[in-house]
């Protein structure tokens, strides 16, 4: 079945041009997605043609991912806030949902501390006010390693056939965008990853003092707000999970057995299910 495709668009956020797309079928709430670190906003094409029949999708390439400009200023949640705001305001959203995957729930959490009277729903997926030490350790080796080396690059074959193994349910179309996403054509006809190398920074230093901030935005955040985790996920332990159920005043747990990190990736059926009940005050599915 042939995808629906986004319209396409760029605005002049905070000094930097932000690239974003916009997914309209026959729903009319507007839903705006947040991707996670390293990733794009055409990460979501599965999931928006999901939704389209109850939903207006909004998603944007966070400052220094995909095709948005990278930011000199740096990476705190502070300013991925402020970026998302402005984005909202600039679209003209009084009201609406919002999910974020991992960088991007640490957005919304910072976001939704101060204007969670917008928000009809909140999803958080997969990330909290800090991290399971593995995987913030696991993380943070990998981003700094990446930092420190040349990018590592790829023919469009590698990448095409790379991204088709990630994403089975994109049709040809949907791909060849996701890469132009993703990737960077390089002058001798290679290919490599968008996102600023520079965010390695925010694996260290800057996640370190955001912690006591967004635990304190979550216990502010009086939207009905879910929890996502993949039961296997190294990134969101059980413990961490269920801290945040405990500071949010509307808060609920959703674990999908037997999954890892990136849930609207592994798991895109049952994501969408599980995020259309919650979103529509549905009861969630067993």
């Amino acid at each position: 079945m042939r995808l629906i495709q986004p319209q396409e668009g760029e605005l002049k956020i905070h000094g930097l041009r932000i690239h974003y797309f916009e997914w309209k079928g026959t729903g009319q709430r507007p839903l705006v997605l947040l991707h996670g670190l390293r990733d794009y906003a055409y990460y979501w094409q599965d999931f928006a043609n999901r939704m389209l029949d109850e939903f207006h999708i909004f998603a944007y390439d966070q400052r220094g991912h995909g095709e948005s400009e990278h930011a000199p200023g740096g990476y705190l949640v502070w300013a991925l806030a402020r970026d998302l705001k402005a984005f909202v305001e600039m679209m003209g959203l009084d009201r609406f949902d919002l999910i974020g995957l991992s960088l991007g729930s640490r957005c919304a959490m910072a976001y939704a501390g101060e204007h969670w009277p917008q928000l009809r729903h909140l999803v958080l997926v997969d990330m909290g006010p800090q991290m399971a030490r593995a995987g913030a350790v696991g993380l943070k080796e990998d981003m700094t390693q990446k930092a420190q080396r040349p990018p590592s690059t790829f023919s469009y074959d590698e990448a095409y056939a790379f991204f088709q193994e990630q994403w089975p349910t994109l049709d040809d179309p949907s791909l060849r965008r996701l890469i132009q996403n993703a990737l960077l054509l390089n002058e001798d006809g290679t290919y490599s990853y968008r996102y600023d190398r520079r965010l390695a920074e925010i694996t260290t230093k800057s996640a370190i003092v955001e912690i006591d901030y967004l635990w304190e935005s979550l216990s502010r955040i009086q939207c009905p707000t879910l929890v996502l985790r993949g039961e296997h996920s190294p990134i969101l332990d059980q413990k961490i999970s269920e801290e945040m159920i405990r500071s949010l005043p509307q808060g609920y747990l959703y674990v999908f057995p037997c999954a890892g990190h990136s849930l609207p990736r592994l798991r895109p059926k049952e994501f969408a299910q599980v995020v259309r009940a919650f979103l529509l005050d549905q009861p969630l599915p067993l």
